[in-house]
Formats: C-alpha cells, sequence, structure tokens
C-alpha cells in the first residue's frame, strides 16, 4: 500500500532526478512523498484500531477522515501534476499508475465504512485522456463517478479494480519480471485482490506469477535492487499461500 519503502525510494530518487528539467513535477513528487510517509504511518495506527466500535464517536474516526482525505489529496496530485508529464519517465509512469491505485485501496478500505462517508468526488484528470492498455476492456471514463456524485463502497472497488490493472498491465509491458516496482505493483493488487474483492484465488494467482516471473527474468540489477526484489518476492511468496 502507500507507504512501501520501494515505492518510496523511487519517489525520492525521480524528484531529485527531475528538479533540473521540471520544477513543478519535483515539487509534486515531493509532495506525494511526503503524503505517502505520513499515511504510513498513519496506516498502521488504524490498522490497530479497526476493532473498536464503529457505531461510537472515537478520535479513531478522525483518524480516518485525516487518511481519507490524504488519500484524495495524494490521487489528485498524481492524477493532475504527476501523470500527464511522465511520458518519457517509464518508471515514473508505472510508479504513478500504482501510487494511484493505492490511494484508492485506500478509499475501498477506510470510505462508508467506519461512519466516515464523505462527499468526496474523484476528478476527472488529464489521465482519463490517455488511451487504455491493450488488455483492458472498456474505458477509465466509464468507471469514473460524475463529478459532484457521492460514491458507493462498489464503485471504489471498480475503480480501484481498473487502477490496479492498468498499473499491472504497463508494469508487465515496460519492466523485466525481476524489476522492484513491477514486483510491488503485483504484490498490492494481490493483497487488494484477497482483502477487498475477495477473490481468493485471483490473489494467489497473481502473487505465484509474479513470483515465476521475477525467477524467470532475473535481470542485471544492482545489489541495492536485488535485495528490494528478494524482499518483495518473499512476500508475494507468503501471499500465494495465503
Amino acid at each position: 500500500m502507500v507507504g512501501s519503502e520501494v515505492d518510496q525510494k523511487y519517489l525520492g530518487n525521480y524528484a531529485q532526478v527531475v528538479g533540473g528539467a521540471n520544477e513543478s513535477l519535483s515539487a509534486a513528487l515531493f509532495k506525494v512523498l511526503g503524503l505517502s510517509t505520513v499515511l504510513s504511518k498513519k496506516l498502521v495506527r488504524a490498522r490497530k484500531q479497526r476493532k473498536l466500535d464503529p457505531t461510537r464517536t472515537t478520535k479513531s474516526l478522525d483518524l480516518y477522515r485525516h487518511i481519507i482525505w490524504m488519500a484524495r489529496e495524494g490521487y489528485i496530485l498524481l492524477d493532475v501534476y504527476v501523470l500527464p508529464f511522465v511520458l518519457n519517465f517509464v518508471e515514473l509512469k508505472v510508479l504513478a499508475l500504482k501510487l494511484k491505485a493505492s490511494f484508492l485501496h485506500i478509499f475501498v478500505l477506510f470510505d462508508h465504512t467506519y461512519q466516515t462517508r464523505t462527499n468526496f468526488s474523484l476528478p476527472d484528470g488529464p489521465l482519463n485522456q490517455q488511451p487504455q492498455p491493450a488488455e483492458t476492456t472498456g474505458s477509465e471514463d466509464d468507471a469514473m463517478p460524475v463529478k459532484g456524485q457521492t460514491n458507493s463502497f462498489y464503485s471504489y472497488i471498480n475503480i480501484a479494480s481498473q487502477a490496479f490493472i492498468t498499473a499491472d498491465d504497463y508494469a508487465t509491458r515496460l519492466l523485466s519480471g525481476s524489476h522492484p516496482l513491477r514486483l510491488s505493483v503485483r504484490l498490492e493488487y494481490s493483497a487488494f485482490a484477497h482483502d477487498c474483492m475477495k477473490e481468493f484465488s485471483l490473489s494467489r494467482s497473481i502473487a505465484r506469477k509474479a513470483v515465476n516471473d521475477a525467477f524467470s527474468s532475473m535481470d542485471a540489477m544492482t545489489d541495492e535492487s536485488f535485495e528490494d526484489a528478494m524482499d518483495l518476492v518473499s512476500s508475494l511468496r507468503v501471499m500465494a499461500q495465503r
């Protein structure tokens, strides 16, 4: 989910790399990195509080609302200020698509549950004008809610699922099977399929394929990338056996 060490590492690196050529993109990436860092801590706290009685007013409800607000801010940053400007950065494009799915994942988990219902509408950003991957059907526009319309739990499921499909498709076509970002996409997609969609066989299938693809490619990589890949493969093996 948002807060992955691998995702944050690539975010920080690219925020610095693009600074000379595109200051606004660099600033947006640093903002997403900041949101990701804070969200990761809040999500850990929220997981420990999820067993509280949702019918009672507690401080945890404020935490959930704050998480939702931060997720929406991150989604807007990616959709408006990042994705339209990353066409020439293969890794960054995959990462931005993955993080967009991650923020939607948070909406599925925390909005319209625990009495935190919001009136947020996800924005119709520039990404909706990009062509869809060849392997998917339909358009993202069809899945996006109408502006001003309150979203339902199930519409978040559908939007988030499509976002993961899109991120996974780009990662598969643009990155090697052992690339840490491709493995990061598959790990969260597998978790989302298991925990939110309740598609347990799909979750295991995603994880198994990710592990198989990683070991069948194993392209040359730095020691750091290799260690990141092996950590992700280890987590994917756990997902494959759930």
